[in-house]
């Protein structure tokens, strides 16, 4: 229990008189380390969460949680009826037949590498990241088969317009008498998407199943099925279930066989952010520690007579403990502030640097999105908090246990 008296006494080391200025600032330095380390450590923890979470949740969104293609990569016959029978047994999942090539565009002179997605207009129905991204006009047009679908940063890049036609070369070549001929085709731009993500809004262009079907010469084939889990959750049982139901000549898999390197780096990144932005926050402990020190070999006399007119040895443990937690705590609430306020208005304090700056702190062509994505995780929060205050509390011990060892007979004189 921990009496007025000590709290009283605490408070008077807390905030020295003007003799001693000197610990005062050692004591604000520390204060503002903590203070920082948490706020940078919130900040930057944010950040990584969103970035995985926007980047997963893109990637996921294009390609789907699980596909179904041939073991030998040959493409699939007859998908009308397998689909539907794999959309009828499952009805938690949306199955879409999906065509996928690479190739090269061409407009007025510029080049460029492209993915092509053959896909149906149901596509788009069913995936959240292009609701109110596509117009009602474009999807109708699509369904219609009249045209291709392009990024919106494609767009600007090239100054396109709808009802522009691009030049789509194949790697898939026709087989003449004569020989290898390039297959290549004009189409018409009927509409634009905006994911949100620089790699797929300059390089990927949808085009209607069957349109794409024609140009490949692919008859009824497609290259595989991708399937969208309605909860996230599910996709390790239904991938089970699926599997028993598929024929031996098939195979599923889920998004993390398909992007291993990306999403396992990403990971390994936000746990070694984690520990080396964490021993900001320990450097800051040593400087309380620091601190602490100081004021206890400043107090020596103070300690002296407050053991001599009865105060315990306990109490003045509990006095020392009391001044450098609550040094702690102070700093990791405005630490957590800070951290909050940062977060909140990210975008908006990189805007600012960048036109203080002149110049783009955050390139779409390296980082892939045009704002920095934040997730506050209240789970990581609490733990930083609680990490925060444990290493502030360690950092008082043994400060007070050496002011509990002052002898008093050896520090009571007179000057």
């Amino acid at each position: 229990m921990i009496s007025f008296f000590e709290f009283w006494v605490s408070s008077k080391y807390l905030f020295p008189k003007t003799r001693e200025k000197f610990f005062s600032l050692i004591t604000l330095f520390s204060f503002f380390g903590i203070s920082l380390g948490v706020a940078t450590l919130i900040i930057v923890m944010s950040v990584m969460n969103g970035f995985r979470e926007e980047l997963t949740s893109k990637v996921l969104g294009i390609n789907g949680h699980l596909k179904i293609k041939s073991i030998f990569n040959e493409g699939i016959q007859n998908t009308d009826n397998f689909g539907k029978t794999i959309s009828d047994n499952f009805k938690n999942i949306k199955i879409h037949n999906i065509i996928l090539s690479q190739g090269l565009m061409t407009y007025k002179g510029y080049s460029n590498g492209i993915l092509k997605k053959g896909v149906s207009s149901k596509y788009f129905e069913d995936r959240e990241i292009f609701t109110k991204k596509i117009t009602d006009e474009s999807l109708n047009k699509f369904r219609n088969n009249e045209g291709v679908l392009i990024g919106e940063k494609l767009r600007k890049k090239l100054g396109l317009k709808e009802g522009d036609f691009l030049t789509v070369l194949s790697p898939k070549n026709y087989e003449t008498f004569i020989g290898n001929v390039p297959r290549s085709a004009n189409f018409k731009v009927i509409g634009f998407f905006d994911v949100g993500m620089y790699e797929y809004d300059t390089s990927l262009i949808f085009f209607p199943i069957e349109i794409m079907q024609k140009f490949l010469n692919y008859g009824k084939k497609i290259d595989h099925y991708e399937i969208m889990v309605e909860n996230f959750e599910d996709i390790s049982k239904i991938k089970e279930k699926i599997k028993i139901s598929l024929p031996e000549y098939f195979r599923i898999v889920d998004w993390r066989e398909l992007n291993p390197s990306l999403f396992n780096a990403i990971e390994v990144e936000r746990n070694v952010m984690f520990i080396i932005l964490l021993l900001i926050i320990i450097v800051a402990a040593f400087n309380l520690i620091s601190s602490m020190m100081i004021l206890v070999s400043t107090k020596e006399k103070d300690i002296g007579v407050l053991r001599v007119i009865g105060v315990s040895k306990s109490q003045i443990l509990k006095i020392f403990i009391i001044n450098g937690f609550f040094i702690g705590f102070m700093g990791t609430v405005l630490g957590l502030v800070l951290g909050f306020l940062f977060c909140l208005n990210i975008n908006e304090i990189k805007s600012f640097f960048e036109l203080f700056l002149g110049s783009n702190l955050f390139s779409e062509e390296i980082y892939f999105f045009s704002n920095l994505p934040i997730i506050l995780d209240l789970n990581q929060i609490l733990r930083i908090v609680c990490i925060s205050l444990f290493l502030s509390f360690i950092a008082t011990i043994y400060p007070a246990i050496r002011a509990t060892k002052i002898q008093p007979i050896n520090l009571i004189k007179w000057d």
